[in-house]
């Protein structure tokens, strides 16, 4: 009796075990690499993406949600729950994702140190991707499959197409178990070096023969026409001060080129998230998947010039053995976007792929860290909410504490809070931190303030509620508010600092 008794406990444990791993949502986040905060059609772009946009439409499209301001930092602040620059002797969240019960998976760039601290030895079954930040489109560098290095398995590679189909056959793989998966698909589109397939570059060369001051005022227009965002709280800023005037400038074809090259790369990443998309569907797990879309920081405003060779030595040294010169830096009498090529689209077109904000990459002003950001989930965001626009708060910080309540298990201790509240029709507590801590621009958001300081100059204040742009300095007008916040700021224990 006792063994029958032992069999059927069994039983039933096992039975109570699934019952609780089908209520569990699977995972899915997908990080996008250096993408302006309007360059999705669904935030008012003119590229083509309509797999983003689809998800955007049955699902949630924030316009507050942040980042660190660079990819490395926000990789690291998204694996583990804390402001980060790199692992740390914590767990990631896919470990204790795995812990948990879940399945886990990887496909895409890693950026967070290999052997011992790679993604399939950091709680990922399954991973293929590139191991460093960034490289050729055509033949990446540190290319890997588990733990074995790869190469290229086509003529016509293209690294973004291959990340949807890998992510796509992880998916399916997963899909088969039964059990709860977290999957990481995480792109490095549109990061330099500007490459893209030819026939999808042409398909834009006529968009951009405006130039990027046109572009930018069209996209703004578009964003208000939208709903996503008012003219009263977010005034257009004038140009950066760097950004020419286009009718000045020389090589205008070369400049159009570089923008239809970038436009592209998001077209190849918006059809790779359409693969993704299809797996689930395929796989009737569509219903009860989270997916967060967001990108690791705003537009890069980087020029590349023939010093980038160090980040480009692997093309470098496969040409000069096969014969092929290599164009390193942006050089106008070459065109971007072929494997023979290693340019960037510039500064000038970053203002514009981030309107309507201030900044770029690197800098802690929204135009650095604050992300498009898409959550789609049938089962559980309600009917009336899809489609809309939310104004509450969140960050990258935010995604391990936001797995572990969906997941139904407890989180190490973190730096974040969990979203679901958001994402089942409730709302944030405004008054929850934020902190922003990269190259010498340092900042702090807290209910409807923002302060901010860059290099030496003093902190200044924005009211986000009223000015979302960051266009109105009110740090003379509330010097209370400035000296809280900063005294909140400097007690942060932030090891970048």
């Amino acid at each position: 009796m006792r063994v029958i008794h032992f069999l059927a406990a069994s039983a039933l444990l096992l039975l109570a075990t699934e019952a609780v791993a089908a209520d569990r949502p699977n995972l899915v986040f997908i990080l996008a690499d250096d993408m302006g905060f309007s360059d999705l059609g669904c935030y008012g772009g003119e590229i083509e993406t309509p797999n983003l946009d689809a998800l955007a439409a049955n699902g949630l499209r924030s316009t507050e949600f942040y980042n660190t301001a660079r990819c490395w930092p926000t990789r690291a602040t998204l694996m583990t729950g804390r402001y980060r620059n790199g692992l740390d002797d914590g767990p990631t969240v896919a470990e204790m994702l795995k812990k948990s019960g879940y399945q886990t998976a990887i496909a895409g760039k890693w950026h967070l140190g290999g052997d011992d601290q790679s993604p399939y030895r950091r709680g990922f079954d399954d991973f293929y991707g590139t191991i460093e930040g960034g490289g050729s489109y055509w033949d990446p560098p540190s290319l890997t499959r588990n733990d074995q290095p790869v190469e290229p398995d086509s003529p016509g590679y293209y690294y973004t197409d291959k990340i949807g189909a890998e992510a796509a056959r992880q998916i399916r793989e997963l899909a088969t178990s039964g059990k709860p998966f977290f999957h990481y698909v995480a792109f490095t589109a549109p990061h330099w070096p500007m490459h893209a397939p030819e026939a999808t570059i042409r398909k834009y060369l006529d968009r951009y023969r405006g130039g990027w001051e046109v572009l930018r005022q069209q996209r703004y227009e578009r964003m208000l026409e939208m709903g996503l965002i008012d003219r009263k709280r977010w005034p257009l800023p004038p140009p950066e001060p760097d950004v020419r005037d286009w009718e000045t400038i020389p090589h205008k074809d070369w400049h159009v080129r570089n923008m239809a090259v970038y436009a592209a790369m998001i077209d190849h990443l918006d059809q790779a998230v359409g693969q993704v998309v299809n797996a689930l569907k395929e796989t009737d797990q569509l219903d009860n998947t989270l997916i967060i879309f967001c990108s690791d920081n705003g537009a890069c405003s980087e020029h590349l010039s023939g010093n980038a060779w160090k980040t480009a030595i692997n093309v470098l040294e496969k040409a000069r053995k096969e014969g092929r010169p290599i164009t390193v830096g942006d050089d106008p009498s070459v065109p971007n976007g072929g494997p023979d090529t290693f340019g960037s689209v510039g500064r000038d077109w970053a203002n514009a792929q981030n309107t309507p904000l201030p900044r770029y990459k690197g800098n802690v002003r929204a135009g650095g860290t604050l992300t498009p950001a898409i959550f789609h989930w049938p089962a559980r965001i309600p009917a009336d909410a899809r489609g809309t626009v939310v104004a509450d708060r969140g960050h990258v910080v935010d995604l391990m504490a936001t797995a572990g309540e969906l997941a139904g298990t407890k989180m190490p201790e973190n730096q974040g809070r969990s979203l679901v509240p958001m994402l089942t029709g409730r709302s944030l507590d405004p008054d929850f931190p934020y902190y922003f801590n990269h190259q010498h621009t340092h900042a702090i958001i807290r209910g409807n303030f923002k302060l901010v300081r860059e290099g030496k100059e003093p902190w200044r204040l924005f009211d986000l509620s009223k000015d979302k742009t960051e266009t109105r300095d009110l740090a003379a007008d509330h010097p209370a508010r400035v000296e809280e916040l900063k005294k909140l700021w400097n007690s942060f224990p932030d090891p970048g600092r």
